[in-house]
């Protein structure tokens, strides 16, 4: 883990950023960089995140959340017009299968598969509504996508987020859209198992008893954790990265950006790694970055 990378694109970015921008924000972008140890072009991040913004209509969700997409553009090192007009076409073939416009729906798009029939997107997404009717929304549009590629059937992927669901609140997790996201991650990774969900639980010990307050935030990052088979050392970085300068005013962070470093280093040393869990990374990132970017655009509009 390099902190001094992380502190590097993060005044970086603070740079760029303006005033309305979450500190949370700033720094959950910088560690997408930081943990590919990759520095940030400043020039290259402030047209990427202006072409984006550009790119829409005044009234495009994709204005609220240019600023972390254009970090996760940036990772696929392609010319900044492809990257875009592909983003714009994933999310016009989404919006034609009955996704709703949200800044959510821009992140599907973006995870979106090619070869995956957006049809069957719909389809788990409503199949999701049958357990939590007013719990899915929006925001469970990214998870829809990566449980799409799956192989098995609608019914028993949305059974299987249920019983990782019901299992997880049964000990300990509270109920919630942070509980379902969780859920929702773990079985892109794969249909329920008793030992993913009891290492989520062993993830939990671990950070509490280190004195690391676990919060409905950071369930994703638990998730990451007990799939990278290396929970202690997401401990140890959480640990790291909360008595680190950066974080003085963001400690909450230091968990999630733990695991973002974490992932990374488990995509490098795995060959056999599925392109699901790398997946489930970006969703991660990228769900966190637009529930900041909403709540500040709130915040901004309403004061």
């Amino acid at each position: 883990m390099n902190i001094t990378m992380l502190e590097q694109n993060t005044d970086v970015l603070r740079r760029t950023a303006g005033k309305w921008i979450d500190k949370r924000l700033v720094l959950l972008t910088a560690a997408q960089f930081a943990a590919r140890q990759k520095e940030i072009d400043e020039k290259e991040f402030i047209e990427m995140s202006s072409r984006l913004k550009k790119s829409g209509s005044v009234f495009s969700p994709l204005r609220t959340i240019h600023f972390p997409m254009a970090g996760l553009l940036l990772s696929a090192e392609r010319e900044q017009d492809e990257v875009i007009a592909e983003l714009q076409r994933k999310y016009d073939t989404l919006r034609s299968a009955g996704l709703r416009s949200s800044p959510y729906t821009y992140i599907a798009a973006f995870l979106l598969n090619p070869s995956t029939r957006p049809e069957r997107i719909k389809e788990i997404y409503t199949e999701m509504r049958r357990y939590h009717a007013f719990l899915t929304s929006h925001e469970d549009y990214p998870a829809s996508v990566i449980m799409a590629n799956r192989p098995e059937s609608v019914t028993e992927l949305v059974d299987a987020s249920e019983s990782y669901y019901r299992f997880l609140n049964e000990n300990g997790f509270w109920k919630g859209n942070d509980l379902q996201f969780l859920a929702n991650m773990l079985v892109m990774n794969g249909l329920y198992e008793e030992n993913t969900a009891q290492a989520v639980l062993n993830a939990k010990r671990e950070f509490e008893s280190s004195g690391l307050k676990i919060k409905g935030m950071h369930y994703p990052a638990l998730g990451i954790a007990a799939l990278s088979g290396n929970i202690k050392e997401c401990v140890g970085a959480a640990i790291e990265l909360r008595n680190s300068p950066v974080l003085k005013w963001s400690k909450d962070m230091a968990v999630t950006l733990a695991s973002i470093f974490a992932s990374q280093a488990m995509i490098e040393s795995s060959a056999g790694l599925t392109a699901a869990v790398q997946a489930m990374i970006q969703a991660q990132q990228a769900v966190m970055a637009a529930s900041t970017a909403g709540a500040v655009t709130a915040s901004s509009s309403s004061g």
